[in-house]
């Protein structure tokens, strides 16, 4: 059988070789299209007879399925408590808040003891804070699941913030963050998030700006605001009894911060910020972002989008970026491009790219025409049907693991999304036309709109830059984009 299926390819991939190339699609999309493609027949798993939701009495969510095949438990908690919900509070304070959990224990259990017993059982404890979400994420062999429920539970309701833990997090972070700039292709990236959005707590991701208004008061004052049952969502998997996780949950989550309706986040001003940044760093290489914000209309537009993004530079090797960019060209070192709609502020269409000084403006050039040819309907059929193939079979591995499959759903109450979201997901990136597929380009890559960063050598480059639009200069050290910086750079 195996030999049939790799004779069947090798045949499918002479054939591909031997036809004249068509230079309206890409060799991914050519190479594909010659193979034979097999419909995925799956079903989406159903709420009771795959998994259950259980709420607790004050009102925390549990999504729970259990598979006692590995004595393990995995436990993922999903806080809305991120950045995007800084309004009224310091910049920063979210992304303090979820390091201070992390590293001040709670009552009766300092973080040393905390640290210990993980270390003792083999398990392990992460917090992490995103541009909307606070996300936990901790493992444990099943005999100590009654120890992580506990460990979790006093974090969520009683956390032992004091100066001391604060002052170290607080300096965690700026070093962090300075040894991270170190790489030109973040710090590219932070200066693109500052001039996208500005004074928006998404402005401030990747960087540790703000730090210095954030104090332990106003920490304590986010987590009583952010952190009440409402805003707590538990995924649960593994090997346990529902029952008795719930029990354990409802013996130790005492003493909590009061139950309260979650404020609204906070959109970011939608205004654009055309022209081309540059950064100059001695470097034989150049690190480039460009895009701009973005807001979906509806979820038929969702799926639109999602294609997009799939087709231009978001599906890796299959991408239109990668293939022409990267392996026809060599231009590229690193190229793709991003397009979040999972996101409780406002979504940008993101280009990226790393490529040689010398080869900047022909990669920039090369993304750009790219970007023309979606615009201009310039896609031909055979690599738009790959695309929709790509994007409907890809869209199973949300699901490969059974923490996915509910981490999934309960992304829907966050975003607020019907289940019928992900019922219909493949069903309407099937009926994408290849004229929506072109208006869609129109509506949101419009190269007119969108902010170039373009961090190394660029003293050398910026003549062959200017076409790209108004140049500005950006300092290392300042802010891109804030009201109290520096001068505005000269053009």
């Amino acid at each position: 059988m195996i030999a049939r299926l790799l004779i069947t390819v090798a045949a499918g991939l002479a054939l591909a070789a031997a036809m004249p190339a068509d230079e309206s699609v890409s060799r991914g999309s050519r190479t594909i299209s010659r193979l034979a493609s097999v419909p995925l027949n799956w079903k989406l798993p159903s709420e009771g007879k795959d998994f259950q939701v259980v709420r607790s009495k004050a009102g925390v969510t549990f999504y729970c399925r259990s598979d006692r095949s590995i004595p393990l438990l995995s436990v993922r908690v999903v806080v809305r408590a991120g950045a995007v919900f800084e309004t009224g509070y310091p910049p920063q304070v979210a992304r303090v808040t979820a390091r201070m959990l992390r590293e001040s224990g709670s009552e009766g259990m300092t973080v040393e003891k905390l640290d210990s017993l993980l270390n003792y059982y083999a398990g392990n404890l992460d917090i992490d804070c995103g541009p909307d979400l606070v996300t936990i994420q901790a493992t444990i062999g099943s005999d100590q699941a009654d120890m992580l429920i506990e460990i979790i539970a006093k974090l969520l309701a009683r956390p032992a913030f004091n100066q001391e833990r604060f002052d170290y997090v607080v300096q965690r972070i700026r070093t962090e963050e300075d040894t991270a700039a170190e790489d030109p292709f973040y710090l590219c990236g932070r200066k693109f998030q500052q001039l996208l959005y500005a004074t928006h707590p998404y402005g401030y991701l990747h960087s540790a700006d703000g730090l210095e208004k954030v104090t332990l008061a106003e920490v304590q004052r986010y987590f009583g605001d952010h952190y009440g049952p409402a805003g707590l969502a538990l995924v649960v998997t593994g090997d346990f009894d529902t029952g008795r996780v719930l029990k354990k949950w409802e013996e130790f989550y005492t003493g909590h911060p009061t139950a309260r309706e979650i404020p609204p986040p906070s959109p970011p001003d939608p205004q654009d910020h055309p022209g081309v940044f540059l950064l100059q760093k001695n470097i034989n290489q150049c690190s480039i972002y460009f895009g701009c914000q973005s807001v979906a209309r509806d979820l038929s537009d969702i799926h639109r989008i999602h294609l997009l993004n799939h087709m231009v530079g978001g599906s890796s090797f299959a991408s239109r970026f990668t293939q022409q960019v990267r392996d026809r060209e060599g231009l590229a070192y690193r190229v793709d491009s991003i397009f979040d709609t999972d996101v409780l502020g406002r979504p940008a269409f993101v280009a990226r790219c790393r490529t040689k000084t010398d080869t900047t403006v022909r990669a920039l050039d090369a993304m750009l025409w790219i970007i023309d040819l979606f615009r201009d309907g310039k896609i031909g059929e055979t690599e738009f049907e790959a695309g929709v193939s790509g994007l409907k079979n890809g869209f199973v591995k949300r699901f490969a693991t059974v923490e996915d499959v509910l981490a999934n759903f309960l992304m829907l109450t966050i975003l607020n999304r019907p289940r019928s979201y992900l019922e219909e997901y493949q069903a309407h990136a099937g009926a994408i036309t290849r004229v929506q597929l072109q208006e869609t380009a129109r509506r949101y890559l419009n190269p007119d709109r969108m902010t170039f960063v373009v961090v190394g050598n660029v003293r050398e480059i910026e003549d062959g830059l200017k076409k790209f639009g108004t140049i500005y200069r950006l300092s290392e050290a300042a802010s891109a984009s804030r009201p109290d910086r520096q001068p505005p750079p000269g053009q």
